[in-house]
């Protein structure tokens, strides 16, 4: 499901602030309390097109209400809540609120004053072309200066993502084999022992048996047994590839 819809305001009591949470050891890692990573007040923000096909967004607001303009409407007083499970925003004042699973949100940002998201609201097998996105703006209100609740923000939600990973879209099943039959691993045992031997009673691989290490021990072997020539020594910082990793992305993308 892309996203819940509720009733009822989130209670402080119903998490574990993360302070808290990162002073003890939790007894169990499931079915206990989720961890607040950040609660915070603030706006949300939608252009009035998407809003009108995405009417559960509007948080119990209504055209001709304060901030509905033409093109884009702002919804004040919304409630957000950060937690290892979901992001929930709550509007007090119409009774709704919205809760958003992580993996919904494709993309997340830092855009000026606001963290804008992408949310995909397709389920997984709907086809390319019909797929659904909506864009939203949060906005939160300033209560120590600048964009530093804006970074809080981000931060709180990439964090949460993090614990909340994107379930594989291509795990369909090719390339998997039963590690339980007898050398599918590599390991010799008493059941496969027979299939490592020859008619001689040496140890031997059977052609197209999994190797650990595979290609890659291969390469540092020369192919042969021996080792090549950067095994055993350190590699030097002119020795690795440039660009490997770029450190001014800005955008995380998460689907």
């Amino acid at each position: 499901m892309a996203y819940e819809c509720i009733s009822d305001s989130p209670k402080a009591q119903d998490f574990i602030p993360l302070s808290e949470h990162q002073e003890q050891t939790p007894g169990t890692f499931f079915g206990g309390k989720a961890v607040l990573h950040l609660q915070h007040s603030g706006s949300l923000k939608i252009s009035t097109s998407e809003l009108a096909s995405h009417s559960d967004f509007s948080l119990g607001i209504q055209s001709g209400d304060e901030g509905y303009g033409e093109e884009e409407v702002t919804i004040d007083e919304v409630e957000i809540w950060v937690s290892s499970r979901h992001l929930t925003l709550y509007r007090s004042k119409s009774y709704a609120g919205i809760q958003i699973p992580y993996p919904t949100i494709t993309i997340h940002a830092q855009q000026g004053n606001a963290v804008l998201l992408e949310l995909s609201l397709s389920d997984a097998d709907t086809a390319d072309d019909d797929l659904d996105f909506l864009q939203v703006r949060l906005i939160p209100s300033p209560e120590s200066g600048g964009t530093d609740e804006v970074k809080l923000l981000y931060d709180a939600i990439s964090a949460c993502q993090e614990l909340n990973p994107d379930p594989d879209p291509d795990g369909d099943g090719e390339g998997n084999f039963d590690e339980t039959a007898p050398g599918a691993t590599g390991w010799i045992t008493s059941e496969n022992l027979a299939d490592f031997m020859d008619e001689n009673g040496n140890l031997r691989m059977p052609e197209g048996a999994p190797v650990i290490g595979g290609a890659e021990e291969e390469a540092e072997t020369n192919g042969d047994g021996s080792l090549g020539e950067g095994a055993g020594r350190r590699r030097g910082a002119d020795e690795l590839v440039d660009g490997e990793v770029d450190g001014d992305a800005k955008w995380q993308r998460t689907g």
